[in-house]
């Protein structure tokens, strides 16, 4: 087979695959829209909220769904709540009073440390946090930025009832701020369904966190705010967001203090001062083995070349692939596992490398305020940029290989040359202090909440109208995208996260589908998927249920 049959081919599976995809979402759309044709509306959004998990786990061509939000916001639009009016602030000349709408706060992963971050940064307005599905315990470190800034927390699936009474109570808080931020994940109904009448709402401004993946909230949006680029490009292209509501915005970071010396962090961490150290810091998700090269692979080259150095990489487990790689090189690609607090690595790296074939922005900003040198791999075509670096304070200081051979040809560079080492690395912190830190960060937000009062308000009628069927893409980055980021976990995962939301007749039905399948490991398992989620909430987080 020749070089050309070869990319044909796989083209050729990857337009089978995007089909496949399409017609599992197109399934759970119609079974969605039947639900909505009979007036069950709580059946109905859960179901929009399964064609969502389908497209974001199984790339379908499409980064977001005309009918989707068109179904999301008649069914909001049916759900009466006794409207009140909001205080209008924003619309005047201030966004003084902040609610941040988020899903779930995790101990672990980047989105609530931003939140958290974006909300100490902020320090004279008041920032409240709504939660539409979180279980149980708040991160101690954001409910402290909560209450430094005179907020509150309000768990919206504490009360009593399902998504419904969920979607009236977010309106009643809503109304009583003056900006809402969604921090939302990509299949979450709730905000959708309670901003569906944007006029009666201050503005609400979505940060496209997942800006990768396939996601809910155009229709809503008066203000996007994008963290990078090519986000900014596919919010516009892919997903119908008007230019002047299409914003840009820094990922905030903390402030770099380093404790120690890179010689003592070394020494602390049991390794070799005189070793140049690589250093890489993500999810085990975000190495990925493509096309049987695994990340280990990658580097055994360059290790080979010089044997006084080695690469630490925080967050990889205990891959079985990695076996041969590391014995290559003598036991120099060491994989750990994930750390509460990565920065003894990061005070010990000589260089940064990017994970691979998932880039990790906020562990590169992060390593660059420790004065790292920062390197990356970007190997597909310029239309798949989506995949790589292209955030604000990393374009044209992280350093870009466009091939294997380039990628050992500047690592190379950087560990023989510590003249050129330092420099990078100087240049990166640079710009990280300029753009992310807090002080850096803050003249950014102000120039987005100016925007979003300068702006007129949305018109999702006109956005929504005639609601086409969206058709997939099989080009660039569609065609690529599911090797890098498919969900593992079946969809039955995602529908047992729900069955405590749908009224008692449609999760009987939605029960016997599970057991059918065997998703249940044992009887007593299967009974607690009965019980409604606000009851759930009373037992395991152990607070009163809200009425």
């Amino acid at each position: 087979m020749t070089q050309d049959d070869d990319i044909s081919a796989k083209s050729e599976a990857a337009t089978k695959r995007i089909l496949a995809n399409f017609a599992t979402f197109e399934r759970q759309v119609h079974r969605a829209q039947e639900y909505f044709a009979r007036n069950n509306l709580e059946a109905a959004a859960i179901g929009a909220a399964l064609a969502a998990h389908v497209a974001t786990g199984t790339h379908c061509g499409i980064f977001w769904s005309p009918r989707l939000e068109h179904l999301l916001n008649s069914i909001g639009r049916k759900i009466g709540d006794g409207k009140i009016p909001f205080s209008g602030q924003c619309a005047k000349t201030s966004c003084q009073n902040v609610l941040h709408v988020c899903t779930h706060a995790h101990h672990s992963g980047g989105l609530t440390r931003m939140i958290s971050r974006w909300i100490s940064a902020d320090r004279d307005r008041t920032n409240s946090i709504a939660l539409t599905q979180h279980r149980g315990a708040i991160p101690e470190y954001l409910s402290t930025a909560v209450a430094r800034s005179g907020g509150r927390f309000h768990h919206i699936n504490r009360h009593i009832g399902g998504i419904l009474e969920w979607v009236r109570e977010l309106r009643r808080l809503a109304r009583r701020h003056d900006v809402i931020v969604l921090h939302i994940y990509c299949e979450d109904v709730i905000p959708l369904l309670a901003f569906a009448e944007v006029k009666d709402f201050p503005p609400v401004l979505f940060l496209n966190h997942a800006d990768h993946l396939f996601w809910f909230g155009p229709s809503i949006s008066h203000v996007v705010i994008n963290l990078r680029d090519a986000a900014r490009d596919l919010s516009e292209s892919r997903r119908g967001i008007d230019p002047r509501r299409n914003l840009l915005m820094p990922t905030i970071v903390d402030q770099t203090v380093r404790t120690r010396s890179r010689s003592e962090a070394k020494r602390a961490l049991g390794l070799d001062p005189n070793r140049v150290l690589l250093v890489s810091v993500a999810r085990a998700t975000k190495y990925r083995t493509m096309n049987g090269v695994t990340y280990a692979d990658l580097h055994v080259p360059l290790l080979l070349k010089h044997p006084d150095a080695a690469l630490a990489v925080v967050g990889a487990g205990e891959p079985s692939d990695w076996g041969p790689a590391i014995a290559a090189v003598d036991g120099r690609i060491r994989p750990l596992p994930d750390r509460p607090d990565p920065r003894p690595y990061y005070e010990a790296a000589d260089i940064y490398v990017d994970s691979y074939p998932f880039v990790s922005s906020t562990s590169m900003m992060e390593a660059a305020g420790y004065g790292v040198p920062l390197v990356t791999i970007f190997k597909v075509p310029e239309a798949a940029r989506i995949f790589g670096i292209n955030h604000v304070g990393l374009v044209g200081t992280a350093l870009v290989a466009r091939s294997d051979d380039d990628y050992v040809q500047i690592l190379s560079r950087l560990i023989s040359d510590e003249a050129f080492r330092a420099q990078c690395g100087q240049a990166a912190r640079d710009a990280i202090m300029t753009k992310h830190v807090p002080s850096g960060w803050l003249p950014s937000l102000e120039a987005v909440y100016a925007r979003s009062i300068a702006l007129p308000p949305l018109d999702n009628d006109s956005m929504l109208r005639g609601s086409e069927i969206e058709r997939p893409y099989f080009g660039e980055p569609d065609r690529r995208h599911e090797d890098m980021f498919k969900s593992d976990h079946p969809l039955s995962v995602d529908l047992k996260s729900y069955m405590g939301m749908v009224p008692a007749r449609q999760q009987w039905f939605y029960w016997n589908e599970l057991r059918r399948e065997g998703a249940f490991e044992s009887g007593w398992q299967a009974a607690t998927y009965l019980a409604p989620e606000w009851l759930k909430r009373v037992v395991k987080d152990r607070c009163w249920p809200m009425l």
